[in-house]
């Protein structure tokens, strides 16, 4: 007798492979210096338009397009939860990120701020 799969299984099966799949295209990016989230080299001396920069607990920079943040939380380190999902611990303080923050709206908003 053959056995077969249900329809449950199927859905784990595809939602298994969309991860490695996921988890092999970051390992492609990690080997190539970029980051998973922005695409954004770490090394890079200098933020863009819409990025704050922090430092993961590692020592890396990184740069954050802050409308892609979610949510932050303070356990010792600062957890920065992204809108896709991926989340990364750095060393900034969640205040000095809501600083960049507002310092990059102010600018947006304020009638003769920062070009």
């Amino acid at each position: 007798m053959k056995w077969r799969k249900s329809n449950d299984q199927k859905i784990m099966d595809r939602a298994r492979k969309a991860r490695m799949d996921r988890i092999s295209g970051e390992r492609s990016r990690e080997r190539n210096s970029l980051s998973s989230q922005s695409g954004v080299s770490q090394t890079e001396d200098g933020g863009g338009k819409r990025m704050i920069r922090v430092t993961r607990l590692s020592g890396e920079v990184l740069y954050l397009n802050i409308f892609q943040i979610e949510s932050m939380e303070s356990i010792p380190e600062t957890k920065i939860k992204m809108m896709n999902g991926y989340y990364f611990l750095v060393k900034d303080s969640a205040e000095s990120v809501l600083e960049q923050i507002r310092a990059f709206l102010n600018g947006c908003m304020v009638p003769g701020g920062p070009k």
